[in-house]
């Protein structure tokens, strides 16, 4: 078992399977069947995978809540009979998707990112495309057209209304991001994946202190990007993020590994 493993087995904070993420994951799964590319997301069971798995559940209802208001529209007689052009138009439905997560890139809203740049254009700004061929077929006949968001998009995505996620870092290659609710930091890869994981608060911790936790775990992440154990774990300790008594345990564990692989090479 190595550290990051360690921290979370102990962790103080067991609520994972009432929370929020993970029971719009459950009632909502379903929908990611029918992607062979999104498919194995549908057996998500970590915090992390189901985060990642609930960005393309509500991407596919943001396409589907565009649709819908883009219907609307056509359908509606006060809407058509106004007469006010094409900028009427697009603000009806702005003003019907105000309240649908996105993610920023660049000036577009990305509302749908299961879908490239060019798709996201149409569905946060040219939404008249979708009654004109070919973009109609968008509607019913897309599966072949998603994409890994994750690759395309990563940090962002995270960085965006579609999760909880509170970006505290980020450079070329990483991106660390603060959960409140889950009590974790998060580190991420430049492929959207998590390369880590530091679960905080374990049950060594009597008292925990919330306050002020973005400023003290800051000296933790920036510990962890110049790849320096030891100073990541004497900042979970200062800041009180970590139980000394986790710590001393961790680092007595990772001594003996140690000294247990020089015997063997010897």
């Amino acid at each position: 078992m190595n550290l990051y493993q360690i921290l979370e087995q102990n962790q103080r904070f067991k609520g994972f399977l009432d929370s929020e993420e993970n029971l719009f994951f459950l009632k909502n799964r379903l929908l990611l069947e029918r992607f062979p590319m999104y498919k194995h997301l549908a057996l998500a069971s970590s915090d992390f995978e189901i985060i990642r798995a609930n960005i393309i559940i509500r991407s596919i209802k943001n396409k589907k809540a565009i649709e819908e208001a883009v219907r609307f529209a056509v359908n509606n007689d006060d809407v058509i009979k106004r007469e006010k052009g094409l900028a009427f138009f697009r603000k009806f439905i702005r003003e019907k998707i105000v309240d649908l997560p996105f993610a920023n890139d660049d000036k577009t809203r990305l509302y749908v990112p299961i879908f490239n740049r060019l798709v996201n254009q149409i569905y946060s700004e040219d939404f008249e495309k979708l009654l004109l061929s070919p973009y109609d077929k968008l509607v019913e006949e897309f599966e072949t057209l998603v994409i890994d968001p994750f690759e395309i998009y990563n940090f962002m995505l995270y960085d965006s209304l579609f999760t909880q996620f509170v970006k505290v870092y980020a450079d070329n290659d990483i991106m660390a991001v603060f959960h409140y609710d889950f009590q974790a930091i998060y580190f991420i890869d430049k492929q959207g994946r998590l390369d880590n994981k530091i679960a905080l608060f374990d049950k060594g911790i009597r008292n925990p202190d919330f306050h002020h936790i973005l400023e003290r775990i800051r000296p933790v992440i920036a510990a962890y990007v110049a790849n320096d154990k030891d100073a990541m774990l004497r900042a979970l300790v200062d800041k009180k993020l970590i139980s000394e008594k986790l710590i001393s345990r961790i680092q007595s564990e990772d001594y003996r590994f140690r000294m247990a692989m020089i015997r063997k090479i010897k």
